[in-house]
């Protein structure tokens, strides 16, 4: 007969330890929870909420699957950015606009019952913000949303009116909280984009119009001061004019009551003006003393007179 060793063999201790530590993770994985930083954890124990939800990182302990089950959220900001849909303003006008949300799991038990994963957040903040948008934009003028007058302009006030209008039944009914509520894209249908382009086209030609009839307005004011101070120098230099005319004329007549005293003086006078005028720097004229007015070079009478015979001589000038 053959005798069976029953007993552990030498040489193969290492396996008992290996299997050892693989039944500790096994029971480790399934009894311990590590909350990673920035993340919610929400146990259940047989489906139900099983106390407090964990938001602080580190270990926890749990009973093992299919006892309890582990639901981890994303507790950080997260964005949500609807849809282009098309909606009414308070005056009628159709409208074309996308918005979007700044959002966090704010009451992660709730959020687990009532919505359960990222995706129906998604469908359920898309339903909360087309309603809360509507709302809010059905009490506002087409003319507070575009408009080329920045003042008029309410964009900042009607994301506060939806972000206000969300909030509240986010937090009630899915335990989200909304942080931001922006719009994202605002636009026009096809429809009426041109007819509005030309709507605001005419407001512009209307007020370069009106820009322009003023600055004609002023050109011409302008003008008509240009023109009354013109004339206004005109008719100053004018009088200056006849001022200066008169003067002259009244010394002029003084003069001439002396010349008609002595008509002697006068020609001789005359003489002397035709003379300076024929004979200029470095001439030499030859003609006879008794032609006029040369005859002023010839010696006078000895009666005085002005005039009198004399043979020919060589005039000179220097």
């Amino acid at each position: 007969m053959t005798q069976v060793d029953s007993g552990p063999r030498p040489g193969r201790p290492w396996l008992a330890a290996l299997g050892a530590v693989v039944a500790a993770v096994l029971i480790l994985s399934q009894t311990v929870v590590i909350v990673r930083e920035g993340e919610v954890v929400v146990p259940t124990t047989f489906g139900r909420v099983a106390g407090a939800s964990w938001t602080s990182p580190g270990p926890r302990l749990r009973w093992p699957w299919p006892i309890q089950e582990i639901h981890r959220f994303d507790a950080r900001a997260q964005t949500f950015e609807s849809g282009m849909e098309q909606t009414l303003t308070r005056d009628g006008r159709p409208v074309v606009i996308s918005l979007f949300a700044v959002w966090r799991v704010a009451d992660p038990i709730r959020f687990l019952e009532r919505v359960g994963g990222l995706a129906s957040a998604r469908r359920n903040l898309n339903g909360l913000l087309a309603h809360g948008r509507n709302t809010v934009l059905g009490r506002h003028d087409f003319e507070e949303l575009l408009n080329t007058d920045p003042a008029r302009l309410k964009l900042a006030a009607i994301e506060s009116e939806i972000a206000n209008a969300t909030a509240r039944e986010a937090m009630e009914r899915y335990g989200i909280a909304i942080e931001t509520v922006g719009i994202r894209a605002l636009g026009l249908p096809p429809a009426i984009l041109d007819k509005v382009f030309e709507r605001m086209r005419a407001e512009r030609r209307a007020v370069a119009e009106a820009q322009r009839a003023a600055g004609e307005a002023e050109a011409a004011r302008i003008r008509a001061e240009a023109d009354s101070l013109r004339e206004k120098r005109l008719a100053e230099a004018d009088a200056a004019a006849l001022r200066l005319r008169a003067e002259g004329d009244a010394l002029a007549a003084e003069h001439f009551r002396v010349l008609d005293a002595d008509p002697d003086l006068a020609l001789f006078l005359r003489k002397l003006e035709a003379f300076q005028e024929m004979l200029g720097r470095r001439s030499t004229v030859i003609l006879g003393t008794d032609t006029p007015p040369f005859d002023l070079l010839s010696r006078p009478p000895a009666d005085g007179g002005l005039t009198g015979a004399a043979p020919a001589r060589a005039a000179s000038a220097p």
